[in-house]
């Protein structure tokens, strides 16, 4: 007999190694295309104003304020080096959390070869690249699709560690990366759940991840984790930062998952239920699969339901449930969907085509309203209709040196601070609560972020406010008719400049004669930052 030799081997996996990095390149090209596309156009927001300013500090100065935050610091030590590095700019601070996502998917990739056959592998490639979910949040100055990428690599390190448990490099990945996760948002202990869930199926199994090794790993985790107690501790006791959260309803529940996916749309609640129907029957049928294959199906599956579930019922107290919570979770809905439509095509090919074909199209819509930003996302009628950078472009052109600047409550001071080249310390409005004191000067979240020494900027009444200049800036996000009454008489409106939501508003205090003769509206350009 003549023997094969390795050299022809090689030779005849050629085109199938080809093939494969011709479809990897692809997928990544579709997914950077989705996650950069019209990146820098939505406006910058309270949420990623706050990111940006924090990232500006050292790390030192990360983890004290972050201290008086509901988030931990890693994200934003990360960004504090990603922005020494790449500016300050939407663009730059924005690729982050575009990176990371494509990072998720690349992980997500690798799962689905080891779980699966290279049809799902291909079709989860292809959805999890277009999932709308991850797009809206990879186009955000936030944290949680980092959360997504130490979370799927994670477990990927666990199921190596399952399949190869010899492997002393794979526990010391699984310790690392979820300590990553925990540093970087609380809600990794959701995937703890799905984790010790799949732990619990496979330890019976000969040859796996013993229970000392495993309690090993969790108690490694506990200890690097140690340092960040007190002020997890000091939060949650305190529960602040998430009063913004409305009571969970059912009808939230019931259409999350057309939330993920569609995006928009139909104002029926029962048309709005169908993604939820779907995927339950595409999870049933996953967990219907051979039996031998039953541990890394619940992992899959229980990857998305675990931590939906666990919101849901925690919710049932305090309200947590928001999607943004949920990204990392999301990301498993296209690798179930891959492993259902994988089973349907051994049997019906065309049926499993067609499905293919609508489920790429739903995405597809999802990222339409995205792009023209009628997606249903906390924060995206303020990124389409606020205009800040407008306004604040057309202020530094209109100010002159000396003016005074008065922004409209932390909402929008933050934004300001990021978008303000004019060198002037803006003052703060700020407004009393019912018990008669200033809201929000305890320096927590975003107040945290003004210095004691500027809490001289804080007032909540314009008649006393002592000003030494006779022009007076007036910025606001949201322009109201009944801020016309918070100026004192002898504050005399000569100049608006407004852009959407947006508007600055020039007063002279004084009464003598001024060049400025009637009141203008200036509508500018909005610039790219």
């Amino acid at each position: 007999m003549k023997p094969v030799s390795a050299s022809s081997i090689d030779l005849k996996s050629v085109p199938s190694r080809v093939a494969e990095g011709a479809g990897l390149l692809a997928v990544l090209a579709i997914a950077l295309f989705a996650r950069f596309h019209v990146i820098t156009v939505p406006v910058i927001w309270y949420d990623e104003a706050y990111s940006i300013l924090l990232a500006e500090g050292s790390p030192a100065y990360i983890w004290a304020t972050t201290a008086r935050d509901v988030h931990p610091p890693l994200y934003y030590v990360l960004l504090h080096y990603w922005m020494l590095l790449f500016g300050h700019g939407v663009l730059s601070a924005r690729s982050l959390s575009a990176l990371a996502d494509v990072g998720t998917l690349l992980l997500g990739i690798k799962l689905m070869s080891l779980l699966a056959t290279r049809r799902a592998t291909w079709i989860a490639a292809l959805l999890l690249a277009l999932l709308p979910i991850s797009v809206r949040y990879s186009q955000e100055v936030r944290m949680y699709t980092l959360l997504g990428f130490w979370l799927m690599g994670a477990t990927v390190a666990l199921v190596c560690w399952v399949k190869a448990p010899d492997q002393q490099r794979y526990p010391v990945f699984y310790v690392l990366l979820m300590t990553a996760a925990f540093y970087t948002h609380y809600f990794a202990a959701l995937c703890v759940l799905v984790h010790w869930l799949f732990w619990w199926r496979v330890r019976m199994v000969q040859g796996t991840v013993p229970v000392r090794a495993w309690i090993q790993a969790n108690s490694a985790i506990v200890v690097l984790y140690l340092p960040w107690a007190p002020p997890l501790i000091s939060q949650l006791l305190r529960m602040d930062g998430l009063e913004w959260i409305p009571p969970l309803t059912w009808p939230t529940v019931l259409t999350f998952v057309w939330q993920l996916v569609v995006m928009e749309g139909s104002p029926s609640n029962l048309w709005r239920m169908t993604p939820l129907v779907l995927i339950l029957v595409c999870a049933a049928a996953v967990l219907l699969k051979a039996h031998n294959e039953r541990p890394f199906s619940i992992l899959l599956v229980g990857y998305f339901f675990v931590p939906a579930l666990t919101v849901f019922l925690v919710s049932l107290i305090v309200p947590v449930f928001n999607a943004r919570y949920l990204v990392f979770a999301a990301a498993a809905l296209p690798l179930i969907v891959a492993l259902a439509l994988d089973e349907l095509s051994h049997r019906h090919a065309a049926l499993a085509a067609v499905a293919m074909v609508f489920i790429v199209l739903v995405e597809l819509h999802g990222l339409s309203a995205i792009y023209a930003q009628t997606d249903e996302m906390n924060g995206t009628s303020i990124r389409r209709d606020a205009k800040l950078d407008a306004v604040v472009a057309g202020l530094g052109r209109e100010a002159h040196p000396g003016d005074e600047i008065v922004v409209d409550n932390l909402y929008w001071y933050l934004p300001f601070m990021y978008y303000n080249s004019t060198g002037i310390q803006p003052r703060l409005y700020v407004f009393k609560t019912a018990t008669g004191t200033l809201w929000g000067t305890a320096e927590y979240g975003g107040w945290a972020l003004i210095p004691r020494h500027l809490h001289s900027i804080f007032f909540n009444d314009f008649s006393t406010l002592k000003l030494n200049t006779r022009r007076v800036w007036w910025v606001t996000g949201t322009a109201r008719p009944e801020h016309d009454a918070l100026f004192p008489r002898d504050w005399k409106q000569v100049l608006t400049l407004r852009e959407g939501d947006s508007e600055a508003r020039l007063f002279i205090v004084e009464d003598a004669p001024i060049p400025e003769i009637g009141a203008q509206t200036h509508s500018m350009r909005q610039p790219h930052h």
